[in-house]
């Protein structure tokens, strides 16, 4: 379970290192978070899948993560 601690370690370096450009940049970040955690969660106590179909769908679906943090990180800024 070194997964968690390394997780939580990113958001905190991230949430420091940016701020939030105006709302968008405070909710989404928190509920991408509050998201992957879900995931995780799911992950590590859910059955497993039904079959390789769910499994492909479901990689094919990760790409929308990626979406989400592109979006995230736009209503965020650098601090000095």
């Amino acid at each position: 379970m070194v997964e968690l601690p390394l997780f939580f370690l990113g958001v905190a370096l991230y949430a420091r290192a940016t701020a939030p450009r105006d709302r968008i940049g405070i909710w989404a970040l928190w509920t991408l978070v509050g998201f992957l955690l879900a995931i995780y969660c799911g992950s590590l106590f859910g059955p497993p899948p039904p079959s390789a179909t769910a499994v492909a769908w479901a990689d094919q679906g990760m790409w929308l993560l990626v979406a989400w943090g592109y979006w995230v990180d736009r209503h965020r800024t650098a601090q000095a």
